[in-house]
């Protein structure tokens, strides 16, 4: 067995291998300080506790019986745990555990062999400050939260395992969002949130039914999420929309790994913030390989890149759904106005897409802006910043079916630069006449073979073919 950092390194390996060209990205105009009263601090501490304990959430009172709120039995243990410097709590087979959200603190290792299920009650979930790099719930808009049913801040070598579930008891929450019935507006919380941590390991366990985003690392370092399933909603009529499978945001050192997904939104997607003028951290050197995704849409970057995402590799991960409602897409970079940023240096590469819903590939400059995204966008700052995107790679990628081709549309005065696209294959081509790829504002970049730029048009003469 080797280590998240050794998986991750043997994965650069293999794309300087393949001809993918990782770059060191300039940041030196950005900063893990989102600046005033709302500063990000990068946990750096890694220390052990000095005295190791394991405490059963039953011995504080907890009842298995899906219906007793055990809250104070959860608060008890992990205050047990936070005096001893950290330590192991475990909830034990055979029950389904009710409970408002809790924190783990420093150096703590949650067991679930049993379930936890969040307690279907909106006014148990705390409302909190939002994201500095969001500034604003992100249902309703206002500037308070609903706190993640489980969560930690702050707090370096957090690890969640198991054979149990955790259930976000999603099918509760749905009815306030579309009604708008939620109290004070506040939004739907995350089944898991870890915020500004060093050292997560995420495995075993089953995420359910999420009201809003199933897993979400932000402001983390050094993250290992393996071997656990996803099982989230999908419906007509966003009835139960946003249920993402793992939102990665601003974090650095992630690997994602041997994973089963099926969700309502994005399989995977790598954000960094929203927040204009370089005040949200980025996300760098991030791997996510040999996953199973069912249903869902896709692999994605965006559409919050604010504080700029590069170093990114998705490798060997398989799309089993063979059927599907709604939009999705296989490989997908999303962008919106005003959010400014950059996606640079990054791959898929042996992906395979048994069935999507939409593009195969789409690089979308206008995602979800409505009229606005037909506005030019004039630099990369300011309340009309572009996205700068450069070094992109599609490569050995085998789509069985897709309703369409691809679909390149970046920033008139941002145009997309070194998209690279070799060996890709759709077994069912779309119903529509060749050529099934179109381009929009790209600078440069290359197709490897004569066969694949046949499915280029003339929109696309600024990528060199090559043999």
């Amino acid at each position: 067995k080797i280590t998240m950092k050794e998986a991750i390194m043997e994965n650069l390996k293999y794309c300087l291998k393949e001809g993918v060209q990782y770059v060191e990205t300039d940041n030196s105009k950005t900063s893990s300080s989102l600046g005033g009263k709302n500063n990000v601090e990068v946990a750096m501490s890694t220390s052990t506790p000095m005295n190791w304990i394991m405490v059963d959430v039953t011995e504080y009172g907890a009842i298995g019986d899906n219906n007793t709120d055990n809250t104070d039995a959860f608060h008890a243990a992990i205050e047990e745990l936070n005096k001893a410097g950290g330590g192991e709590l475990l909830v034990p087979s055979g029950g389904v555990y009710q409970t408002a959200p809790i924190t783990l603190g420093p150096h703590t290792t949650l067991t679930v062999h049993g379930t936890i299920r969040g307690v279907a009650d909106q006014h148990k979930f705390p409302a909190i400050d939002p994201l500095p790099s969001f500034g604003r719930d992100a249902d309703f808009r206002v500037k308070r939260r609903r706190q993640a049913l489980v969560s930690a801040r702050h707090a370096p070598n957090i690890t969640i395992r198991g054979d149990g579930v955790i259930d976000g008891a999603g099918w509760y929450w749905y009815p306030f969002f579309l009604n708008h019935t939620a109290a004070n507006y506040l939004g739907r919380p995350h089944i898991i949130e870890i915020e500004n941590c060093t050292g997560v390991e995420i495995t075993g366990v089953t995420l359910r039914d999420p009201a809003f985003w199933t897993l979400h690392p932000v402001y983390c370092t050094d993250v290992y999420i393996h071997h656990m399933t996803i099982d989230a909603p999908m419906c007509r009529n966003y009835r139960c929309p946003n249920t993402d499978g793992i939102d990665i945001h601003s974090c650095q050192n992630v690997l994602v790994e041997y994973n089963t997904i099926e969700c309502g939104d994005d399989h995977v997607t790598i954000l960094a913030g929203k927040l204009r003028h370089n005040r949200s951290p980025p996300t760098r050197n991030v791997t996510v390989q040999h996953n199973i995704l069912g249903r869902g849409m896709g692999l994605a970057i965006g559409s919050s890149t604010s504080g700029g995402v590069s170093d990114v590799l998705y490798y060997n991960n398989t799309m089993t759904q063979i059927s599907g409602f709604g939009q999705g897409q296989g490989a997908h970079i999303k962008m919106r106005m005003r959010y400014g940023g950059y996606v640079k240096n990054i791959s898929w590469i042996d992906n395979t897409f048994y069935y999507v819903n939409g593009p195969a590939v789409e690089i979308n400059s206008g995602y979800q802006s409505g009229s606005s995204w037909k506005r030019t966008c004039t630099n990369s700052t300011g309340d009309l910043a572009c996205t700068e995107v450069d070094n992109i790679t599609i490569k050995n990628m085998v789509v069985h079916k897709a309703r369409s081709g691809w679909h390149v549309d970046c920033f008139e005065n941002a145009p997309c630069t070194n998209l690279h696209f070799e060996n890709i294959t759709i077994l069912e081509e779309p119903k529509t006449k060749k050529p099934i790829m179109k381009c929009g504002n790209v600078a440069s970049g290359t197709v490897v073979g004569s066969d694949l730029r046949e499915m280029f048009d003339e929109s696309c003469a600024s990528l060199v073919t090559l043999p």
